[in-house]
Parts: C-alpha cells; structure tokens; sequence
C-alpha cells in the first residue's frame, strides 16, 4: 500500500528516504526530491497555496510541510484510506522532531531514521506484516474457540430458542434464580457462586489469553477496523488466506444469533427493503422429534441461505462483472469483506430486528402481531428503522467491496456493485418465494 516515503526541504534537500516496493529500475532519488520540491514550489508560487497531493493512474503522492521548510512526502496506493494516510505523515513528522529537531546539515542524510519510520508504519499498517507469518493451527483453533465463546455468551445473554421439550435458559434462570435459590444455605451460595465463575469468567479469561498470545486477534482486529471505516476494505489484497476463517466465525456467530436473539421470526416477519411485507404462519416451535413440519426449520434454512447469498453469490456475481483476468484474487477479497459486512447484517436483523419490535410492544410470536403490523405506529417505528440498517449493511458492504480493486474495464465498480446487489436480492426473492409458497 505504502509505495514510498521521502523528507526533504522545500528547495531539494533529501534527509530520508525509503523505498517499500521494489520495481525493475532503479529509482534516482536525487532527481525525485528535485522533481517533488519543483512541483511543490510551482503550486505554492503561481497559485498561492500549498498543494497537498496529486494522483497518477494507480497512485496518490501526498505532500505535508511542517515548520523549517521541511516536506514530508508519501506515496502511496489509490485505494489506500486518505486518513490512515494523513495520520501516517503526521506521526513520521512528529517522530522526526523528535529525535532530530530542526536539522540544518547539507548533505546529511539520516539512514538511521528507517528503524522510527518502519515501526510507525507496520504499527498502523500491521496488515503489511501478516502474509509473512507462516501457516498455524493454533491460530484456525483458537479463533474458532473465539467465536463458540460468542456464541455461549448470545446464548446466555438472549436465553434459548423455543425448543419444544427444552428448559427455558437465560442469564435470569441460570443465574439469578440459582442465586436466589440458594441464599438460605450458605455453602450451597458458595458452591453455586463458584460455579458462575466458572461458566461466565473462565471463557472471559481463555479469550483474553487466546488474544494476548495468538494472532486471533488479528482477524477480529480488521473487522473492527473495517466496520470503524469500510475503505480500509482495499488492505484486504495484503492478507494471507488464513484470514478467510472469518468466513466461518461470522456463520457461526450467525447462526447462534438466530438461534438465541429470536432471529428466526426476523428472517420472515420483519425481513427489511420493502416495508410492510410481511410473511405469517410462522409461529410453530422448534421440535426435533418432528423436524419437517417445524416452522423455525424453514426459517433458520431462509436465514442460512441469506447470509450464504451474501458472503459467495454476491461477490461472485460483483468478480465476474467485473472482467477480471484473475477474478480468483478479488473473490477472495469480496468474499472476506463480505462475511464482515455480515456483522452489520447480525445488528440489523437481530438487534434491529425482533428486539427491536418487542421493545416498543410489537410481539412476533403472538397470534396479535398481524393486526399490529397494519398500524401506522408500525411502519414508522418499525418497518422503517429496519430498513434504515439494512441499507447501512448494504452500504458498507459496497463501499468496503468496491475498494477491493479498482475496475480493470470499462465497466465501474460503482455499477457492478449495485447490479450484483439487485441480482442478489432478486436472487433471494426466488428462493424464498418457493418456502412461502408452501408456508
């Protein structure tokens, strides 16, 4: 991403200067600073203002001037966030103070800078570190073991799902009601208190050291990145395969989820993008001894293939539009940006979703719920912040898949995008039209 770094002053001196990708000839870095204060004294000079950057076919050159005439120049790829990018300057800039002051020597050039630069980078972009990691096992376990944690945790928080034959299970029976139960016996409150360390600190602490020691911090840490800004999207080229095991922790979170946080009803009832459409007689429990005619089989079946559209058939059809010669690499790359989009999808659906319309007195599960979905008061306080969140999963996904990798024909990634959205959605509409119909 980072293609090159350069300080020098206003009128050519180099002090520093590092090269990150190699190419075929050699670059003559005397002429470079001369050509980079040229261009920046022209702009300054004709149009009497500093020139911040300016962009080639496949790369941004970005300038930064600080006090004593000193330049900070960068250059880097075009899809690279412009804010990592700024921040990035600002922080060599301020190592460079740090450690030299105002540097006034002709000819002085300080290699020794190289150890400050590299650690502000790779601290930044610890992506450009991980495809020189080799293959481990322990990494695909314990970010499995992760995400299982995740999912107890969903299960204990939002309770079990209604499973015919089954004890009721939430954080209220499993711990408050033990708690309660055992006040009048001050051994058997020990022991039960004891116990609820075990189940409820014990993962806690297992997924706190499996995040100190192990780089199943990583694959989380690029999520978080990710959702905090979807242009980061474009880092995905630079990590190695193993980063696709995010590909089954969202699945598994996804599917706990819907299991847990009453998801099954959202799928069918609440389902966003066209307000109002709302699909009943869905309401049966699940029961194992009668899997078949269980309504919440069919609708955990129309949640899985949801996410299974979202996460391969959309970025399929997006890497095919596209032309691609080497489609391969940026269905890879969609793929991954997919399944943590999916998170988004996780809020919308779930939190957005069900909970969302039981907080302000809607109940899914009741035989009433028809009548009320036909109340005004429902479509405004309901149908439309679903829709809201689902076109902000929608968003992200498109903004973090588009900067994967810019259009190498003349058809845009913009459009792309948005014809491999609606052939999706169109795509769902016919699968789950053929469960409704048999509903």
């Amino acid at each position: 991403m980072i293609k090159n770094l350069l300080i020098l002053t206003t009128y050519g001196q180099i002090f520093y200067s590092q090269e990150f990708q190699k190419t075929e000839d050699a670059v003559d870095i005397a002429l470079t600073a001369g050509l980079m204060s040229a261009i920046y004294s022209m702009a300054t000079e004709t149009q009497k203002e500093r020139i911040s950057e300016f962009e080639l076919v496949t790369s941004r050159i970005v300038f930064q001037e600080e006090k004593s005439d000193l330049l900070f120049v960068i250059t880097v790829d075009k899809r690279m966030d412009a804010k990592d990018t700024e921040d990035l300057l600002n922080r060599i800039a301020r190592r460079f103070y740090e450690r030299y002051g105002e540097v006034r020597i002709d000819g002085l050039v300080l290699t020794e800078f190289e150890k400050d630069a590299n650690e502000i980078i790779y601290e930044k972009l610890w992506y450009l570190d991980t495809q020189k990691r080799k293959f481990r096992i322990w990494d695909y376990l314990a970010t499995l073991f992760v995400a299982l944690t995740i999912s107890w945790y969903s299960l204990l928080i939002f309770g079990s799902p209604p499973i015919k034959g089954f004890v009721d299970f939430d954080i209220r029976t499993f711990i408050w009601d033990n708690l309660i139960g055992k006040l009048t016996s001050p051994v058997a409150l020990l022991l039960n208190i004891l116990y609820l360390i075990g189940v409820v600190a014990i993962p806690a602490i297992a997924v706190y050291l499996l995040f100190k020691f192990t780089h199943v911090k990583d694959t989380f840490r690029f999520s978080r990145d990710y959702l905090a800004r979807p242009t980061r999207a474009s880092y995905a080229e630079l990590l190695p395969n193993y980063f696709l095991i995010n590909i089954l922790t969202s699945f598994i979170v996804y599917v706990s989820f819907m299991m847990f946080a009453g998801a099954f009803f959202v799928e069918l009832k609440a389902r966003p993008l066209f307000p109002g459409s709302l699909i009943e007689g869905f309401t049966e429990d699940f029961d194992f001894t009668n899997f078949d005619k269980s309504d919440v089989g069919d609708q955990m079946l129309l949640g899985l293939l949801a996410w299974f559209t979202w996460v391969f058939v959309f970025p399929l059809i997006y890497s095919l539009l596209l032309g691609e010669k080497k489609w391969g690499k940026i269905y890879k790359n969609a793929v991954f940006i997919a399944s943590i989009a999916i998170y988004i999808y996780i809020i919308c659906y779930i939190f957005i979703g069900v909970k969302y319309l039981e907080g302000i007195g809607f109940h899914p599960g009741q035989a009433i719920y028809p009548y009320e979905r036909k109340q005004i008061s429902y479509q405004i306080f309901s149908s439309i912040p679903l829709n809201v969140f689902f076109y902000g999963f929608l968003l992200y996904l498109g903004l973090g898949v588009t900067r994967v990798t810019p259009s190498r024909t003349r058809f845009p990634s913009l459009l792309a995008v948005g014809i491999a959205i609606y052939l999706t959605l169109t795509l769902q509409g016919i699968v789950f039209s053929i469960f409704y119909s048999g509903a």
